[in-house]
């Protein structure tokens, strides 16, 4: 493989001109770049690609070192399946996936109308916007299918007209707006807004600065304020999420939860301020639901309870706290998610806006009280529900069909008998003294 001098070299003698130009903006301002000619076999794949960032991370560490394109051919094909497959699994040495169908699109699309717009290299070869269309052209390369696909057209943005800060803002304004044809995945588009706000000063305990770097920011991704600053909460308590596990910056770990960190920084942004002697239990709270496998719909009706139903929000939270109080002495953390999460994800298929993102499972957590944890969210919702359910006839009905679920007597004395026996009997106390509160308006039916 070529070493970072021998592409340079190569790259300024073979280069040719089109005779073309490529509008940028850059620095608040319009330039004209010139478009070469260059050779794909000169030209390197970028393993600092933002597009696939954590699964990147996720990738270097099931193999159990970083990815170096560069000196390991084993790595460039990782790198190509980590950009144009689904599916992911560690086969060998190597990442392999199956190609998703917006990859064949490209392809198709490439085969059928040719190159629509330059790729941005550096000097070096090093591709830094369109390591998706070379990763085609590299896998149509191996397969045997790519004649007439040696040399595509790039500009060569050098390091001393076009620094890295200047690069990023360029990268980050073409590869986050909407009209880009292939989106980020979702942990990967908040960590690139999350670069772009860090880069304009953004103080994240501040919510005038969040609003403020939110309307600065709204352009780039084309989307409204409101929208950015939502994504900028959920960046916020997804990196307070990780640090509160022991595991800053690891961002792999939270592949496809997207929705439930917007819904916890929904929540968040209202109760900040107004709550300040309870932040702290309140937040724990929604990262239990996280933990236990909760999706974002769980999370929002969470927040309904907590607002219309406060006192049963701190029972919850009461309930969470003693559940999870061993696991606490334990140390949290997480576990490399297993190559089923990025499957029908990854960087390829999934739309980034609203509900219509295709959750994961959650974190996996050592030795988490999933089973405690969930089951307390679960009662706690389920009674809140039932509570603003005005219909007295739904609601007799759904009683008598969970009574019906429960069986006969030995199910119920096999219950007693077992190590949850004392809720048992304080539930069957319950419904029995409600029963002997409310015979009298049977028998006077009768």
């Amino acid at each position: 493989m070529l070493t970072s001098a021998e592409r340079a070299y190569r790259i300024q003698q073979e280069k040719t001109s089109t005779d073309d130009t490529a509008r940028l903006w850059v620095q608040d301002q319009w330039r004209n770049f010139d478009v070469y000619r260059v050779p794909v076999d000169a030209l390197l794949l970028n393993a600092d690609n933002r597009r696939f960032r954590a699964e990147r991370m996720w990738a270097e560490e099931h193999l159990g070192r970083p990815l170096d394109p560069e000196n390991n051919p084993a790595d460039e094909l990782s790198i190509i399946s980590l950009l144009l497959d689904t599916s992911h699994r560690v086969e060998g040495d190597q990442v392999v996936g199956k190609p998703t169908g917006s990859s064949d699109a490209l392809k198709n699309d490439w085969l059928r109308r040719k190159q629509e717009s330059p790729l941005w290299i550096r000097p070096d070869g090093t591709v830094r916007n369109g390591n998706r269309r070379l990763s085609m052209i590299k896998r149509l390369q191996q397969e045997g299918g790519a004649a007439g696909l040696g040399w595509v057209e790039a500009i060569i943005l050098p390091s001393n007209d076009i620094n890295e800060a200047t690069l990023l803002e360029m990268e980050q304004r073409e590869q986050l707006t909407e009209n880009f044809k292939v989106r980020y995945n979702d942990i990967d588009y908040l960590l690139a807004l999350r670069e772009a706000a860090e880069n304009r000063g953004i103080d994240w305990f501040e919510p005038e600065s969040m609003e403020s770097v939110a309307g600065v920011l709204q352009n780039m991704v084309e989307k409204s304020k409101g929208e950015v600053q939502r994504d900028l909460y959920a960046v916020k308590y997804m990196d307070i999420f990780l640090d509160d596990s022991g595991q800053t910056g690891e961002y792999h770990r939270v592949l496809k939860t997207l929705e439930r960190f917007r819904d916890i920084g929904r929540m968040m942004q209202q109760i900040e301020g107004q709550y300040p002697l309870e932040e702290d239990r309140i937040l724990q709270t929604l990262f239990a639901a996280v933990r236990s496998g909760k999706g974002h719909l769980v999370i929002r009706d969470m927040r309904t309870m907590f607002k219309k139903d406060k006192p049963r929000f701190d029972t919850l939270s009461a309930t969470v706290t003693t559940a999870e109080s061993e696991w606490e002495r334990e140390g949290p953390s997480l576990s490399n998610p297993s190559p089923s999460v990025l499957v029908d994800g990854g960087t390829g298929d999934e739309e980034i806006e609203g509900d219509s993102e295709s959750e994961g499972p959650g974190p996996e957590v050592a030795n988490y009280p999933k089973g405690a944890v969930g089951g307390a969210i679960d009662l706690a919702l389920d009674g809140f529900k039932a509570s603003r359910q005005d219909d007295v006839v739904k609601v007799l009905q759904e009683v008598c069909n969970r009574l019906d679920a429960l069986g006969d007597r030995e199910r119920l004395s096999a219950a007693l008998a077992g190590d949850d026996g004392a809720v048992v009997r304080q539930s069957l106390g319950k419904i029995v003294q409600w029963v002997d509160d409310n015979r009298r308006l049977t028998d006077r039916v009768d």
